[in-house]
């Protein structure tokens, strides 16, 4: 029997500027909507139903269709829109038994789904992704590829990692997900990923700084760590770090 699990996702700032109307999943184009699109793509047996906070439409389905828009979520926008996102959520919960709901929002989201612990089933276990971009992403990774047995062919899982501790955070991944989600930091714009001095981390044909990328898989702040610290946690993942 297949459990089925629930996406609460913020909408991104990023989206496609393509005219006329676009299904949400590919209107929107944020580090976490590709990460889902490349989910999707390798073939998950019971995907989870996956529902998208907009700060313009409100509670959506990845199926939505959805112009070109520019509209920042506020803390003055989500209550405006809290009551009746609540209403769509807990109709959402009614017509199934979900077991598992990832919780995947901004600050200023949460105000949208305010009381939501009211209408969340018992049984319901509930996970709420915290930290920096990196880690926040790490977290929706694991989510959806934690169990091997809703795929029908995912790479990542034949790759060998390594578990390791740094400032009390402990990091499980395998040296793909780790060079995965510094890509897709990069591509995000994130700052820092260049501030190297004796020891660099090669992905692609980028120089990436060791205590930049530590940071992005834990949610650490670089200032929180020395760079002996971060080759140790990238040698222990199977990262290659190098000398200038």
């Amino acid at each position: 029997m297949f459990k089925q699990r629930l996406l609460l996702l913020a909408c991104s700032q990023r989206k496609r500027l393509d005219a006329g109307l676009m299904p949400a999943i590919d209107r929107y184009d944020g580090p976490a909507f590709r990460l889902l699109r490349r989910f999707l793509k390798q073939g998950a047996v019971q995907p989870p139903v996956v529902k998208i906070i907009s700060a313009e439409y409100g509670l959506i389905s990845l199926d939505y269709p959805l112009p070109y828009y520019d509209r920042r979520m506020t803390k003055e926008r989500a209550k405006v829109l809290q009551p009746g996102i609540i209403a769509e959520l807990k109709t959402t919960l009614s017509y199934k038994t979900y077991t598992n709901l990832l919780i995947w929002l901004g600050r200023d989201y949460f105000e949208a789904i305010y009381g939501y612990e009211a209408i969340i089933p018992d049984t319901l276990n509930v996970q709420i992704a915290l930290g920096g971009t990196g880690r926040k992403l790490s977290i929706l990774h694991d989510w959806l590829y934690g169990d091997s047995s809703n795929l029908r062919n995912d790479p990542n899982f034949a790759s060998t990692g390594g578990k390791v501790r740094i400032r009390g955070v402990e990091v499980n991944l395998t040296s793909e997900q780790v060079l995965d989600l510094a890509r897709r930091a990069i591509v995000a714009g994130e700052r820092g990923v260049s501030r190297y001095q004796s020891w660099y981390v090669p992905i692609d044909d980028q120089r990436v700084a060791p205590k930049w990328l530590v940071s992005q898989i834990t949610g650490l702040p670089v200032s929180s760590f020395v760079t002996d610290e971060a080759r140790r946690v990238l040698a222990k993942l199977g990262i290659l770090v190098k000398r200038v």
